[in-house]
């Protein structure tokens, strides 16, 4: 999918994420149609699904798109199977105005009626029945090319210049062409476009022809698709130029960025990273790429999803995509490599086969997230992705602790459950670390013969979630389904309890119990009881000698036997390489015994997933503050930036708000000490000769120690820089910048933050302006706040684009986060109208940041309403409320062990 804008505006406030989140039209316009009036026919509108009484066979579809302006016109001509006679046929269309409609059967043509039902279904009412047989429906029509929307197909301003494209997953391709818009009906299609001849018009497959009028129109036909459900289906239209990259994979596929005018120069290091990892996956498929060629597409603005995997013309959030190579950032390269693999992944699993229903989209989503890892850490060993593996696998955790959870696997039977089921953190981060669990469980290389196995078989078809685990049983030799659905079919984390027990004459064994896991506070006291099949791997050491063992926990309890013990061990490592999707608590003075001398007998993997152990049982309250808090500080001192960055994710869990007021200086304080000396000696600006991880550590760490440690001097030194910045953009590395404007703008005063939005107007670099953005939510004076918060209704800013970047700072300071919710409260139809219609449903997150019963009673009064009028707004309301439940319990259940740990001499 689209990837990990993993979501809405509002659930990447913290997050960067990577596959097309799913978008809901707009209200549609009534259809109407020129045809004759058919004899009176009762419309029978579909509920929710299409039938299977009807279906397409192939599409020709002919599109008039000029970019600068709001409609265009189109002509589709579907094939069709009927299986019965009908005097109706029922197909999804959106905001479309039918001009005329006319259905041949055995040659013979006549009219349609069209009618509309509901905001998702056209229908097509005929004189005399047809079917069963085959048919041909002729549709002309006319839609709305949004200005406003970022779904169906949508139009773009690069400064002067409109480019309009496309995004259909996961169903609006109804949208822009009356289709079969569900995943199952998988058919060919060709389009032919008709655009203005200074335009350039891309699509799926290569140009087959290429003719220009003397109306000044061109028209561009392609080459059949294989066959592709409409939602992979995409094309775009405008004044675009290429930058040619390296011919990729074993038929030296060619491989070409697609950027807005002027903007060539940006496109290198994605030209770059593209053709070798078509390579790598080609090895791991066993399947040499599977489309003509390979576009890859910047759209201009924001939008709410990072990237989305079209076969052959993949389309990009232009930041995530193009650079200025004088600001770039390791971290943007990263990041663009990983969802790139990710989208280039679903060339393969997902486009070349393709899911049956919307259910499995957590298979497409989780399995393209899980390969991405692979494939960028074979491409570049020295990323360390496995480190990311374990960060990922921490979020999802946390966000899965939730009782408010969906599962992975959860039926999609309404438009909503639609948009609810390409959620981050359970699609995508748990579902990417429950199939590494499975594959460290089975081994790799049988994992994999089950995947090439399964593409085998299903190519350019659709297959279900149990095809792929009847796949993987063959190749594993054992039973996967079985293990494998207890963590799709159900939400939450199990906790494995474990403990050590030797005996004299016996070898020694660890006792296993397990629970779901439940923070302090949460009222899922009834869902405990889960179990789930467990795969549990350990590994234990005795002097210089160390073993590994394993076992599927099916039960509330279990054991394992460590046979290969030579006596009882002096350590025992609950989670191998932290690939089991468990938390673990340990009995004893087990955890003691593992971190003792800073876990060095212990992989960075392993160590990472003591921190998120460690995390979690703090939120649960079953290990107390300061072993928790000792957990991070006894794997420190290190230089190792992933490591550090997990201590810096347990200390920085517990919120401000648990933490009683009078003693938050004091943990302010202990941050300094665990973190600041660290950040002082690397400082605001690199060195001549330092690594990748030290440039990379330096913007986390420095800002941990400013914010979470309120170091006075270093907001200060912040401050300084910026302002020589704003100058010169040379004056701060291009890793620091958005840091270093942060931290300068919780001192700054008008005049910086005068100077911030006029540079934010004038640029017209997309990342620079969301730095921008985003240092401008980072004010703490209450008047530059409220200019701040003004600029989402400037005519120089889409709402959308300020909100994905201003209000992530605002929520974790107590003002600005007041001043925020109060804004957004009293502007709140104003507010969403100029939203795209997906992201109004998530407002109501805005409440998850408070910790008091004032704002949890206000924040259900005035969203219980509202929410319900939006796509999964439901849904984002109670889990905002959930999280300030959690946070009030966690707030009493934690102070006294934070009092005591704050107040040791």
């Amino acid at each position: 999918m689209n990837v990990r804008l993993r979501r809405t505006p509002w659930a990447l406030l913290a997050l960067t994420v990577a596959c097309a989140t799913p978008q809901q039209g707009t209200a549609p316009t009534q259809t109407t149609a020129s045809t004759p009036e058919p004899t009176a026919e009762t419309p029978r509108p579909p509920s929710f699904r299409l039938g299977t009484q009807v279906k397409p066979t192939g599409y020709q579809v002919e599109l008039t798109v000029d970019p600068e302006q709001e409609t265009f016109d189109g002509v589709v001509e579907i094939a069709l199977t009927l299986s019965e006679s009908t005097r109706q046929l029922w197909l999804h269309g959106s905001d479309l105005k039918v001009k005329e409609a006319m259905l041949t059967t055995g040659g013979q043509p006549q009219p349609a009626r069209a009618v509309t039902e509901g905001t998702s279904f056209i229908g097509f009412l005929l004189e005399r029945p047809v079917g069963p047989g085959t048919a041909t429906l002729r549709i002309a029509y006319q839609g709305i090319a949004s200005a406003k929307e970022t779904m169906g197909l949508f139009r773009q301003k690069d400064g002067d210049t409109w480019y309009a494209m496309t995004q259909f997953q996961a169903d609006d391709a109804r949208q822009a062409i009356p289709c079969f818009d569900e995943p199952g009906f998988k058919v060919p299609w060709q389009l032919t476009l008709r655009v203005p001849q200074n335009q350039q018009a891309f699509s799926n497959t290569p140009v087959a022809s290429e003719e220009t009028g003397p109306d000044g129109w061109k028209t561009v036909r392609f080459r059949p698709t294989p066959p592709l459900p409409s939602e992979l289906v995409a094309f775009a239209v405008g004044p675009f130029e290429t930058v040619d990259a390296a011919p990729a994979g074993e038929k030296r596929t060619p491989v070409r960025i697609v950027v807005p005018k002027g903007r060539k120069a940006e496109a290198a290091y994605a030209a770059q990273a593209t053709p070798p990892l078509v390579g790598l996956l080609e090895e791991y498929f066993g399947i040499p790429y599977p489309y003509e060629k390979l576009d890859v597409l910047a759209i201009p603005r924001p939008v709410l999803f990072a990237a989305m995997e079209n076969p052959g013309l993949i389309t990009f959030q232009m930041p995530l995509l193009l650079a200025r190579p004088e600001q770039d950032t390791l971290q943007r390269q990263r990041t663009f490599a990983r969802v790139q693999a990710h989208e280039l992944a679903h060339q393969w699993f997902g486009n070349l086969v393709t899911l049956a229903w919307w259910d499995d989209t957590w298979l497409s989503e989780s399995f393209a997230d899980w390969l991405s890892l692979k494939v960028t850490g074979q491409w570049q060993p020295t990323w360390n992705m496995d480190a990311q593996r374990v960060r990922e696998r921490t979020q999802a955790m946390t966000a899965d602790r939730l009782v408010t959870t969906r599962r992975i696997r959860q039926p999609v039977e309404n438009e909503s459950d639609i948009l609810t089921a390409f959620d981050g953190n359970i699609i995508y981060a748990k579902g990417n670390a429950v199939l590494a669990m499975f594959e460290a469980w089975v081994g790799p290389e049988r994992f994999r013969e089950g995947v090439r196995a399964h593409m085998r078989k299903h190519a350019q078809g659709n297959a279900t979630a149990s095809d792929f685990f009847q796949s993987l049983s063959q190749a594993a030799g054992t039973d996967m389904t079985a293990p494998f659905t207890t963590f799709l079919d159900q939400p939450g984390v199990p906790l494995v309890t474990m403990g050590l027990q030797c005996a004299a004459s016996a070898p020694p064994k660890l006792t296993l119990a397990q629970r779901r896991f439940l923070p302090v506070g949460s009222q899922g006291a009834s869902t405990a009881a889960q179990t789930w099949q467990v795969p549990v791997c350990v590994r234990y050491g005795t002097g210089k000698q160390e073993a590994r063992a394993c076992t599927l926990l099916t039960g509330k309890t279990g054991e394992l036997v460590l046979t290969g013990a030579t006596g009882c061990p002096d350590w025992v490592l609950p989670n191998t390489d932290a690939r089991g999707y468990y938390h673990v608590k340990l009995e004893g003075d087990l955890l003691g015994r593992l971190t003792r001398g800073g876990g060095k007998q212990l992989t960075l993997s392993e160590r990472m997933g003591l921190l998120g152990d460690a995390q979690a049982l703090l939120a649960s309250n079953e290990l107390p503050v300061d072993e928790a808090l000792g957990v991070a500080t006894s794997l420190l001192p290190t230089d190792d930036r992933d490591l550090l960055t997990g201590a810096l994710g347990l200390v920085g869990s517990v919120r401000s708000d648990v933490i009683p007021e009078p003693l938050r200086p004091k943990y302010a304080a202990f941050v300094r000490r665990t973190f600041g000396d660290k950040a002082h000696a690397l400082g605001l600006q690199p060195r001549p000769g330092e690594d990748d991880a030290t440039r990379l550590l330096r913007p986390t760490l420095v800002k941990a120690a400013a914010d979470l440690g309120r170091d006075e001097s270093l907001q200060a030194q912040s401050l300084a820089l910026a302002r020589k910045w704003l100058e010169d953009r040379r004056a701060i590395s291009p890793e620091m910048v958005e840091v270093v404007l942060r931290l300068a703008a919780r001192k700054g005063d008008a005049a910086l933050h005068q100077r911030m939005v006029a540079e934010a107007r004038r640029t017209r670099h997309p990342a620079e302006r969301g730095v921008l953005l985003s240092a401008l939510g980072a004010f703490n004076d209450p008047a530059l706040v409220r200019a701040s918060l003004a600029l989402l209704f400037s005519d120089d800013f889409s709402s959308l684009e300020v909100l994905m970047s201003m209000p992530g700072e605002m929520m974790n300071e107590e003002l600005p986060r007041e001043l925020l919710y109060t804004y957004v409260k009293d502007h709140y139809d104003a507010l969403t109208e100029r939203l795209p219609y997906d992201a109004r449903g998530a407002t109501s997150l805005l409440g998850s940041a408070f910790c008091d019963p004032v704002h949890r009673q206000d924040t259900e009064a005035f969203f219980k309403e509202r929410s319900a009028r939006h796509p999964g707004g439901a849904n984002y309301l109670a889990q905002s409320l959930e999280r300030v439940d959690l946070c009030i319990a966690q707030r009493e259940a934690l102070r006294p062990g934070l009092t005591r740990f704050l107040t040791r001499p």
